[in-house]
């Protein structure tokens, strides 16, 4: 018996990145239509539906919805020539055959759309923006300089120890989201004095979830914790340093002092793991950090193969 498959649709706006629509789970393998302002349609299949939609918009400025249908790679094929069948019953399709391309069906399909591919055979060259890929890169160089300063500090290993005991236990699907709905900053000049100076700072929509700071005067290096106190326990607040806060856009943030190296220790208390948890889950669910221009992909590498080393100790 065939199952009914689940369609999605998004009204898009072009000034909008792909990202933002389709959320964590911009890597989807399946079979997209296109919809058009003068109501035609393209049919086309990808196994990362962002990335395909940005190449599109880079050919046709007048797509206003997407429509996509998840299936497995080895049913790509079958379903997009069934789809693309049943569309040009109701509509006036962009698909178009391609006599003149070598060979069959090609993984490379998957990831440059095969009209392009023809277009560029006949010797249409095409644009390359800035893309994903190219924007990452750039803000890897202009971020190098303040993560090489602090990566070369003394007391490097335990800052990263206490960043990296953080981004595991609270951050979902830290090397997915990285850099998109949230950020970690190094040596950011926020709140800056002569005697303080902040190491990093963890953000997620226009909030600050975890800041380091460095007290020259009697080398003192502590972190600040934002939690939501709706979710701290009685016990958590005898037993803890909270101050109050004062984020607008989330009222209900405490913070929680944490001294160099105790940050592991911290989260072996359940209630304090779920407030932070919360918290940043709820801001990431707001949208794309307001501050990811100033997110280090450097530290978080670092964050993320210090995970892998003691996983594979």
């Amino acid at each position: 018996m065939n199952t009914a498959r689940r369609q999605r649709r998004w009204e898009v706006d072009n000034t909008v990145a792909p990202s933002v629509y389709f959320g964590l789970d911009r890597k989807l393998c399946g079979i997209y239509t296109l919809e058009f302002t003068g109501d035609e349609r393209y049919v086309g299949q990808t196994v990362d539906l962002a990335s395909r939609l940005a190449a599109h918009r880079r050919r046709w400025d007048d797509i206003i919805a997407v429509s996509f249908i998840e299936c497995a790679p080895e049913e790509l094929n079958t379903l997009e020539r069934t789809m693309i069948t049943d569309t040009e019953r109701s509509f006036v399709v962009r698909n178009r055959a391609f006599t003149n391309m070598p060979g069959g069906d090609a993984e490379l399909d998957l990831v440059v759309d095969v009209q392009e591919q023809a277009e560029w055979l006949s010797g249409v060259q095409p644009a390359y923006p800035l893309d994903a890929r190219a924007l990452a890169a750039e803000r890897r160089r202009r971020t190098r300089p303040k993560f090489e300063q602090l990566a070369a500090l003394d007391h490097y290993p335990e800052v990263l120890s206490d960043l990296a005991t953080y981004i595991h236990a609270v951050i979902p699907w830290p090397s997915t989201t990285g850099g998109l709905y949230w950020g970690v900053s190094a040596m950011p000049g926020t709140a800056r004095t002569k005697e303080r100076r902040r190491l990093f700072t963890v953000n997620a929509h226009n909030v600050e979830l975890l800041y380091m700071n460095h007290f020259s005067d009697d080398g003192a290096t502590q972190s600040w914790l934002n939690v939501d106190k709706k979710k701290l326990s009685r016990a958590d607040r005898r037993e803890l340093y909270i101050s109050e806060t004062s984020y607008r856009s989330y009222p209900d943030a405490v913070s929680i002092y944490v001294p160099l190296g105790a940050m592991g220790e911290l989260y072996e208390m359940p209630t304090v793991l779920a407030a932070a948890r919360s918290m940043a889950l709820g801001l990431m669910r707001r949208g794309p950090s307001n501050f990811a221009k100033f997110h280090s992909d450097d530290l978080l590498d670092d964050v993320l193969l210090q995970r892998s080393s003691s996983d594979a100790g």
